[in-house]
């Protein structure tokens, strides 16, 4: 837990967002071009109708492919999103995990493609994902 009261594990690359915090994202992996993030359903992060609001689908899904992004190199910072497309499958309910992946990159963008699965394994959310690289030092 940290101050803010989110329960968040960051690895050494990559520093965790004030509002991925707040939703309580925990990173369960990463590998070289690849992370897999948590997000648990709680009231708050709900729609109207009791499931999970697609803007956390769409956030954790950029955070998931940002923070992949930056596994590419050592000192990798994340420029910002320049572009995300986000498709939304079915209602997210409890439990969910969501994969970021870099599929291309070149000097200054990462290519990425995200999804979200439920505790069931189905697909909930996909997206994809532009990422302006910045290389720091």
């Amino acid at each position: 837990m940290n101050g803010n009261g989110g329960a968040a594990m960051e690895s050494d690359h990559a520093q965790v967002a004030p509002f991925t915090d707040w939703m309580g994202v925990v990173e369960l992996s990463t590998a070289a071009g690849e992370v897999r993030l948590q997000v648990t359903q709680r009231h708050d992060l709900n729609n109207r109708r009791h499931v999970v609001h697609g803007g956390v689908l769409a956030t954790v899904l950029d955070s998931a492919m940002a923070r992949a992004a930056r596994t590419l190199e050592e000192g990798l910072e994340l420029g910002g999103t320049v572009d995300l497309h986000v498709q939304f499958m079915q209602p997210a309910e409890g439990r969910l995990v969501a994969m970021g992946r870099v599929e291309s990159s070149t000097r200054a963008l990462a290519f990425c493609r995200g999804e979200v699965r439920n505790e069931a394994g189905e697909l909930v959310a996909g997206g994809t994902a532009t990422m302006r690289l910045r290389r720091v030092g």
